[in-house]
Parts: C-alpha cells; structure tokens; sequence
C-alpha cells in the first residue's frame, strides 16, 4: 500500500499533513532559482526586473498551486521558516544584496509579501469567492473562516443572480442580394442608417447618415476613451437623431 499519492499536482500522503508536497516546491523553487543564478549576477546577466518578473510571475504561483487545500501548514513554524529561505533566495537574486542584509528590509523594498501571508489570503479570497454559492457552514469554509477570516467577509454582499432575457423585440435584416447587387431590397417602412467613425490629428470624428430619414450628423468627440468612440458613438447619434 502507498504512502502518498499524487493528484492534480499536489501529493497527499496518508496522514494529511502535506510534509511531502511541501518539501516538493521547496525543491523545484530551489531548482528554479538556482538555474536563475547562473543567468544574472551582481552586474551581469538579466535585468533585476527581470528576475523579480520572474519570481512573481513564475516561481510565486507554482507555490501556490492548491493552496486552498494546504495553507493550514503555514500557520506552522517551520513551515513560516522553509518558506522563507525561498524569499530570502529572491531577495538576493533581485537585489544583489549582502546575505547579511534583513530579510524583512528587502521585502519592504522589494514591495515582496511574505509567503505564508500570501498563501493564507489565497484562502481568504476562496472563501470570498464562494460565499455567494456555498453555505458557510460547510466544514473547509468553516475552517478557513475560523483561522483567516475577517470581519468584512460578514458584511452583505452585492451579489445578483444574472437574469437572462433571450427575447427579441427587433429583426435583424442582412439582405444578401442587396450588398452583392447593390439593389436594396428593404421594408418601405424601415429606417436605413450608415455609420463609420475615423481617427484624424485633429481628433475622432463619428458620422451617421441616414436615407430614410434624410439626415447626416458628423461629431467630434475628445473626452471619450479611443475605442468607445469611433465604434460606438455613432449608434448613439442615430438613437439620438431618432
């Protein structure tokens, strides 16, 4: 009988107390880190912007794969500790620095959270996510609630249930024949419009034009961002116009 099993990228082992899935990322950051090391040094190699993309963007969320589960191990010791030689890893890496230098000093500097920190609002935030659609008296919410809960998760949430209406009150009208013959083939008593919107140094320009009724309108418009204007503006001219 096995010890310990993998499933999705975590390993369970038979008591639960996820020793062995975490000496597994504590290994691949280290393997990670140390291939990073030999690409970067004091004044060569990447960019210390690069190394802190990296660590943020690669390493940071490999370790945090399943922390909904897990993060109970956190709020260990030794857990707080292990967890912390990855950071002071990066640290270094980023900043250059003496090994000497505190920890928690360049993690200020760094705008760097601690990890254990890190993992127990993942937690935090999965709890958030599914208040709207799993009773809170379930035994894991319960849990994390108990340990990394805040009082504003108490709060009434915003939450509304989208209602969907999938009744038209319009026809779509797309007469084939009329844009490969040019011979338009509409209701007498529809409305035809045309509009198209252009970009120019003096500013963005929308313009509509309408055969039946017989108007036009063309509008500047500066205080909208770029791709509202030309694309939108100029249905809300014909609303208008109508």
């Amino acid at each position: 009988m096995l010890d310990e099993v993998k499933y999705l990228g975590m390993i369970l082992d038979s008591k639960l107390n996820w020793n062995q899935h975490l000496q597994k990322i504590i290994r691949k950051a280290q393997t990670t880190f140390a291939v990073v090391r030999c690409i970067c040094g004091k004044k060569w190699g990447l960019r210390p912007n690069m190394v802190h993309w990296l660590y943020t963007g690669v390493i940071r969320p490999s370790i945090f794969h399943g922390a909904l589960v897990w993060w109970p191990k956190v709020m260990q010791k030794n857990t707080k500790i292990q967890l912390g030689r990855i950071q002071i890893m990066a640290c270094l890496a980023i900043m250059g620095a003496m090994k000497l230098t505190p920890t928690a000093a360049k993690e200020v500097l760094l705008n760097l959270t601690p990890l254990d920190l890190l993992i127990m609002a993942e937690a935090r935030m999965a709890l958030y996510r599914l208040q709207p659609v799993v009773p809170k008296t379930v035994a894991g919410l319960l849990f994390i609630g108990k340990y990394v809960g805040d009082s504003i998760l108490d709060m009434q949430l915003d939450h509304t249930i989208p209602i969907y209406y999938h009744s038209r009150i319009f026809n779509v009208i797309i007469d084939w024949d009329y844009w490969r013959n040019k011979n338009p083939l509409f209701p007498l008593d529809a409305l035809i419009w045309f509009t198209d919107g252009s970009r120019a140094n003096s500013g963005t320009w929308s313009g509509i034009f309408g055969i039946r009724p017989n108007r036009s309108l063309s509008s500047l418009w500066l205080n909208l961002p770029r791709f509202f204007k030309p694309k939108y503006m100029p249905f809300f001219n014909v609303c208008v116009t109508i």
